[in-house]
């Protein structure tokens, strides 16, 4: 329970400076225009937004669900300090070998039929780095169902939003007794 806390208390710590950073900060990154000369300038050039990128994540994690990781894979950043908490196994990841791992055993069971929704709680865009605080749910013909607390953060590399952590926690089921349900 206190490491719950803890975390919620670092994610509101993280909300509020991502807000003043994005107000003060320039983005400084290059333009990558692979190899062809760009006839804009830089302030010309349109970066896509980060709920494009959450429209992308929502469709990967449908793919994810049925077996494929491979969409997935590509949204999140190929870094050493990527991370990723809550995987397919409830077992920490850091760096981007241990996270594509924890990604293909997370796919490794394809599900036929499934349902993926989503509840968006908050969401915050910066220049370089921006949040994503959700529900998810997961029901499968099976009878298999999953509802999820998740933590996404995304950062800017080469003017794409990549994911930079996730964390994730199982909804707890709200669960009455006699007496208050009376």
């Amino acid at each position: 329970m206190k490491r719950n806390i803890s975390v919620f208390i670092l994610l509101i710590l993280l909300a509020s400076s991502f807000k003043y950073r994005s107000m003060t900060r320039e983005n400084t990154l290059p333009i990558i225009t692979a190899g062809y000369e760009s006839k804009q300038s830089p302030k010309a050039v349109v970066a896509p937004s980060l709920d494009a990128a959450i429209a992308d994540l929502h469709k990967a994690n449908l793919e994810m669900a049925k077996g494929n990781p491979a969409f997935i894979k590509s949204l999140w950043s190929h870094q050493d300090d990527v991370t990723l908490f809550g995987g397919s196994e409830n077992l920490d990841s850091k760096g981007w070998k241990a996270v594509e791992a924890s990604l293909n055993n997370t796919g490794s069971i394809p599900a036929k039929d499934v349902t993926y929704t989503y509840e968006k709680v908050a969401s915050q865009e910066g220049s370089a780095q921006g949040y994503l605080i959700q529900k998810e749910h997961y029901r499968f013909a099976d009878g298999r169902k999953a509802d999820l607390h998740v933590t996404i953060l995304f950062r800017k590399e080469n003017n794409v939003w990549k994911i930079a952590h996730r964390q994730a926690d199982s909804l707890p089921t709200d669960i009455k007794s006699d007496k208050t349900s009376k």
